[in-house]
């Protein structure tokens, strides 16, 4: 493992290590279409794109009731967006219309919009409303030429005999390159709902990038005082697979966030369905994985979403090419997009296990390494960890819960992943820092939480105040860690000198700084009832002050790792 990070209260029983690989994510792909027109619209005008061909691109599933709905990009007979019915989640699809002509779930696009250019719907219920997200050219440009804007519509309900949605008139957000392929997501663990959508819509020869948004309550709107968030941009260094990435969709389970991406050329045959997992609905996506690629006659497989049926199953829908001619990957050789719909495994790849509080209190201690594997001592459960997790950047800190029953980690980057009864108040991962996070503090009530950076400057999150920070000061030696008074009126910082900072409620009992250390504090925890704190060396040695009282240290023996801090409850 990793650099260890000390936390501390009582005696020292037994060692378990515990660090978690989760198992991979696996696709069943569909063996036949979901969505087989009948009637059939004869091949003619036009020639391509046409309803009987069971052309259904972009597609997105939602369920209201006993019924399935697939929402599409349209085709060329103008209902610009389609919708699909059916009482199965992964078959017997067709136009709520029975027609061959298809059906629409816009009938009239606002004036704003290029006609014939709408794309790619996402839809969501936000309490009771069924909202889409599209999105078209401007009025006068054609489609995928930099123009491309983010639109919404709603709809008071759906039935199996009307999936039609009214355009708001105005553009939700049109960005430099173009803004396309929204998709909505409401986090179950906090109600709040996200956009999440792809800026570059292929009129540039820039990057394509993913970006994420928090919802205002009315669903149709950006959350005031937002902005939005970069989750990843195409790397072809790294992947080699990814020559664009477009239609995200993000979904939650057992932990976990999900993000389901499209990859590569649409109209090739390499055209292919990634993902990857993210520590928030903002921040914090690990590494790519293809998950999807072409296989017998379904060919370059994309533009898919994730959705659950009311059992709890997983599924992804998807189009792919198939029909004309032999490899034909576009309307001109005689193939179509068609719908798919294909069963998904979702492991939990950001374990948080079951766990409870010790029974008569917390008395005992974890370790957590750099690369968020825990170890257990005394009477405390594992509740999970980032061992075997691919990490954006080192674990670097932890605080736990006061009950025992759990524990945050946090990473340089600002990234906190959360296990047990620890919950998440927000991050800085994703953000600009101008010096790495070194070390976090819990409030007393687990409702918030602080994280230091090297340069001494303090990120507060949930209930957890500012008191002050050595941003912007001159240090001798760059900060290590924190420690937050009992009552979290105030906090500690250390340097690696042992140098102490004050701030708020919290008390100066003395420091190593100035003082010839064999090697340099790395961390500092609080004594009970605030009277003092320890501060610990790279070696393990232990330095006590005020009433924090001495138990031993590791100072002087051999450590496999140094040690990189400690707290306490």
């Amino acid at each position: 493992m990793g650099l260890v990070v000390l936390v501390a209260t009582g005696a020292v029983t037994q060692l378990r290590p515990a660090a978690w690989a989760s198992p991979a994510i696996a696709v069943n792909p569909a063996p036949a279409p979901a969505f087989n027109p009948n009637p059939a619209c004869p091949n003619g005008s036009p020639g391509y794109n046409f309803p009987g061909s069971g052309d259904a691109a972009d597609p997105q599933i939602v369920s209201a009731g006993a019924t399935y709905y697939a929402f599409t990009t349209g085709n060329a007979l103008g209902n610009h967006l389609a919708a699909l019915t059916s009482s199965s989640p992964n078959s017997g699809f067709a136009p709520y219309t029975g027609t061959c002509s298809g059906s629409t779930a816009l009938a009239h696009p606002s004036s704003w919009e290029e006609p014939n250019t709408q794309t790619s719907p996402g839809v969501f219920n936000d309490n009771g409303r069924w909202i889409m997200f599209y999105d078209a050219a401007q009025s006068g440009h054609p489609g995928d030429t930099g123009f491309d804007c983010l639109a919404v519509a709603t709809a008071g309900s759906l039935s199996p005999t009307g999936a039609q949605f009214t355009d708001s008139g105005s553009p939700l957000l049109c960005q430099s390159t173009g803004s396309i392929d929204p998709s909505p997501f409401i986090d179950p663990v906090t109600g709040q709902a996200y956009l999440v959508w792809k800026q570059n819509d292929g009129g540039s020869n820039g990057p394509a990038s993913i970006w994420s948004q928090p919802l205002a309550p009315s669903g149709t709107a950006f959350a005031p005082g937002t902005s939005p968030s970069l989750l990843f941009t195409n790397n072809t260094v790294l992947y080699p697979w990814e020559t664009t990435v477009e239609d995200p969709s993000m979904a939650y389970t057992d932990g976990t966030y999900y993000l389901l991406f499209s990859a590569g050329v649409y109209s090739s045959n390499s055209y292919s369905e990634g993902i990857t997992s993210c520590s928030s609905p903002t921040t914090g996506c690990g590494p790519h994985n293809q998950i999807l690629s072409s296989y017998g006659t379904v060919l370059g497989p994309g533009g898919g979403a994730l959705f659950s049926d009311p059992g709890g199953n997983w599924w992804i829908d998807y189009a792919a090419w198939q029909g004309g001619s032999p490899g034909c990957t576009n309307y001109g050789c005689g193939a179509a997009r068609r719908l798919f719909v294909a069963p998904i495994n979702l492991p939990n790849s950001n374990p948080n296990v079951p766990c409870s509080a010790p029974a008569g209190g917390p008395d005992g201690y974890r370790f957590v390494a750099g690369d968020g594997g825990i170890f257990t001592f005394g009477n405390l459960a594992f509740c999970g960890s980032e061992g075997g997790q691919h990490l954006n950047s080192p674990v670097v800190g932890m605080a736990a819960t006061s009950s025992g029953g759990g524990y945050w980690e946090a990473a340089s980057d600002g990234g906190i992943f959360t296990f047990g009864d620890a919950t998440f108040h927000g991050s800085a991962g994703g953000e600009h820092l101008n010096q790495p996070v070194v070390g976090m503090a819990a409030t007393p009530d687990g409702k918030g939480y602080w994280l230091v950076a090297r340069d001494g400057g303090i990120f507060t999150y949930g209930d957890a105040n500012f008191y002050g920070s050595a941003g912007g000061e001159h240090l001798n030696q760059p900060v290590v860690g924190m420690a937050a008074t009992p009552d979290g009126g105030g906090y500690w910082l250390v340097a690696s000198d042992g140098g102490i900072f004050t701030y708020g409620d919290a008390n100066f009992y003395g420091s190593e700084g100035g003082q010839p250390l064999n090697q340099p504090v790395v961390g500092m925890a609080a004594a009970p009832g605030g009277a003092g704190y320890w501060e610990v060396a790279a070696d393990g040695g232990i330095f006590a002050f005020g009433f924090a009282p001495f138990f031993g240290s590791t100072g002087g023996q051999h450590l496999n790792q140094p040690v990189v801090g400690m707290a306490t409850f």
